[in-house]
């Protein structure tokens, strides 16, 4: 994981809205929270996931985080480097 990603924790309350992140990242509030954001390496953002398909009990599901993080590596979103593994 620290190989393709960057993981970043972002706030939000009602007391602590953080409104100038929220628009950035593409208002994931909207799936509640928590929720993962996908951003690519020139700071695009390319995904939200709603957190609860992932979870399992009162935590998450660690085969269905591994393939969600697996499909969202740059390899596997680069049509290049994806066509070139065929």
């Amino acid at each position: 994981m620290e190989d393709d990603y960057v993981f970043v924790l972002v706030n939000w309350s009602t007391e602590n809205k953080n409104s100038d992140a929220m628009s950035y990242l593409g208002n994931p509030k909207r799936f509640g929270f928590p929720v993962f954001v996908i951003i690519d390496g020139e700071g695009k953002v390319i995904h939200i996931q709603d957190s609860a398909l992932l979870e399992e009990g009162k935590g998450y599901n660690k085969k269905h985080i591994m393939r969600f993080l697996t499909v969202w590596t740059a390899g596997a979103v680069d049509p290049n480097r994806v066509g070139a593994e065929k």
